[in-house]
């Protein structure tokens, strides 16, 4: 499993203004593209009631469409959390399939069925110092998502506060002061009141 690191937010500012503010910090476009992500979740996990341990047992069914067309994977995220639901640890495995459906059809016939179903539109942004992944979800949030691998600059962040440190050098309003925002976790409590 790769483990990384990385921050999300919610910001608390419009689209509009923040893709302002960006443009003002010299930030251009590098990518865009779509993920439909479909969470599947055992059956017998389903009246639990703690959201981050629903979301240690889901199996992500995902589909990226981009300009080169679209990619399909299973996809399963492993995170550890600290007693402040902060993310300390956290990796994936990334298994590429040919059909959504039948890898839905797959874990169905094991027990598994449909919980929540994200739908991503992202639009990478870099500048000369960073590169920051905002994230429309659902039609409802806006969020920005920093990885500590870089595609577009070469850099590296060494570590969680640096790359908290980038909402506050472009003085980017967030929500709560949370940088562990956990996009499924919002989905599913507002889908199944929890």
């Amino acid at each position: 499993m790769k483990y990384e690191n990385e921050v999300t937010v919610e910001i608390d500012i419009s689209k509009e203004d923040l893709f302002n503010i960006l443009k003002k910090q010299k930030f251009v476009v590098k990518e865009i593209y779509d993920v439909k992500d479909i969470y599947m979740l055992n059956k017998r996990e389903k009246n639990n009631n703690d959201t981050l341990e629903l979301l240690k047992n889901c199996i992500l069914i995902r589909n990226i469409i981009d300009v080169n067309g679209e990619s399909k994977k299973i996809t399963y995220k492993y995170k550890e959390y600290n007693n402040k639901k902060e993310i300390v640890k956290q990796g994936k495995i990334n298994c590429k399939i040919d059909s959504i459906k039948s890898a839905k059809e797959l874990f169905e016939a094991i027990g598994y069925e449909e919980f929540v179903t994200i739908n991503d539109h992202i639009t990478v942004f870099s500048n000369s110092l960073d590169e920051l992944c905002v994230q429309e979800v659902n039609n409802k949030h806006i969020y920005i998502e920093i990885e500590d691998d870089c595609h577009y600059t070469d850099k590296q962040y060494l570590d969680i506060n640096e790359m908290k440190n980038v909402f506050k050098k472009y003085n980017i309003p967030i929500i709560n002061n949370n940088y562990f925002v956990k996009k499924a976790e919002v989905e599913i409590k507002e889908k199944y009141n929890i």
